[in-house]
């Protein structure tokens, strides 16, 4: 079978940002959002281009779990400027925003909904993107996927193409210091649920594996240090390089049934993406391995669990040692295990129920999870996350 693998040209490390002095072009359209845009990283974007008599034009309308009326809007802005350099600068959101508008600014004739991964594109006839990323966890700036949310259910959707690959990332762990302790932690486990099943997706492959394998080892390293000193410039990195090789990996291979359920949690109740799937991680890795006739999967957990530092001989045994292994690292971060210890009240868990089921099961990631499972089994591992009971089933 053939097979490919995308990823952007990649800078890391102490004065990347000088990598925009390379590129070709004459404008510029910086996609952030407000808070980044007043920490002033926007503006050293900025300089740079300018310096070299380039036209920059900043738009900050981004938010958290972008709208498709919010991408439109970010396309509608570019257009009027005529960009031929889209340059993200901000977390997954700020990034998946700049992503759907580039697609609308080339094709005003695509329906982001529908968009597939076999759709020609035909993108880079106006414009290309480079991305800058302000958190250490979306890995977005090397994927080839968007995750936006639809105006009127809020429902989020994923969908991918190889040509949302960025054409650059720029990975400046200057842009990530002083990230506050909660975001760091939740990005973190972001790009550490992107890693596990990226490795266990039914998509993967020998390039998406060794991306993964190493992002695993990194962010069990990493992330402690990095929050606790948030100033320290190369935690900062690690993590920053962490994150890109688990969105190289699952941006290849798919994420899975955390992703479903964490996405789903999010639309309906509005939690953070990162403490989502982070706490979503877990429970999926027991539902997963459970029985002799998953032992395969349990197998592949076996395999992340030994890099960092667990063994054993019966691979579900393992793979649930790996499981709390990711757990004791949460309480370590600060990362809630729990709906409960989220702060979700009861009557606010029970009236979403139900909308959580359905939109898991509609979403795209439930495709690549190793073991099939049903509506009935993703209410099931809903109500034990509510207070935090191993899965055992």
């Amino acid at each position: 079978m053939v097979w490919w693998f995308y990823v952007p040209n990649i800078v890391f490390g102490e004065d990347a940002l000088d990598e925009l002095e390379q590129i070709k072009g004459k404008k510029a359209f910086i996609v952030t959002d407000k808070v980044v845009n007043s920490l002033g990283l926007t503006e050293r974007v900025c300089s740079i281009l300018t310096n070299r008599q380039w036209e920059a034009a900043i738009w900050d309308g981004a938010v958290p779990d972008p709208k498709v009326s919010t991408v439109k809007a970010a396309a509608e802005a570019i257009k009027h400027f005529g960009a031929d350099w889209i340059i993200a600068v901000g977390g997954g959101s700020v990034i998946d925003t700049a992503k759907a508008a580039w697609v609308l600014y080339e094709r005003p004739d695509i329906e982001l909904h529908a968009l597939t991964p076999f759709d020609e594109l035909g993108l880079r006839a106006k414009a290309k993107l480079a991305c800058i990323p302000t958190t250490a966890g979306t890995g977005s700036e090397a994927t080839k996927a968007i995750v936006i949310r639809d105006d009127e259910t809020g429902r989020k959707f994923a969908t991918i193409n190889p040509e949302l690959t960025p054409d650059l990332a720029i990975l400046d762990p200057e842009f990530v210091v002083g990230l506050p302790k909660e975001l760091t932690a939740y990005t973190g486990m972001d790009a550490l649920t992107h890693a596990v099943e990226g490795y266990i997706s039914i998509w993967k492959n020998d390039f998406s594996d060794g991306s993964s394998l190493q992002a695993l080892k990194m962010v069990f390293e990493w992330l402690p240090k990095s929050l606790d000193d948030l100033s320290d410039l190369e935690s900062r990195e690690k993590m920053l390089v962490a994150a890109c090789l688990a969105g190289m990996s699952f941006g290849n291979s798919q994420a899975a049934l955390a992703h479903s359920l964490g996405h789903s949690m999010g639309s309906v109740l509005r939690t953070h993406h990162g403490m989502s799937v982070g706490m979503a991680l877990p429970f999926t890795i027991e539902f997963n391995c459970r029985g002799k006739e998953n032992e395969e999967i349990a197998k592949q957990y076996t395999e992340l669990a030994r890099m960092i530092g667990i063994a054993g001989k019966k691979p579900e045994t393992v793979s649930l040692k790996f499981a709390t292994a990711i757990r004791e690292l949460m309480t370590k971060i600060g990362n809630p295990q729990s709906f409960k210890e989220a702060g979700i009240k009861k009557k606010d868990f029970n009236a979403g129920l139900e909308n959580m089921v359905e939109f898991a099961m509609m979403d795209t990631s439930l495709t690549m999870n190793p073991r099939n499972i049903d509506s009935d089994e993703i209410r099931k591992i809903y109500k034990y996350m509510y207070d935090g009971t191993v899965i055992d089933f």
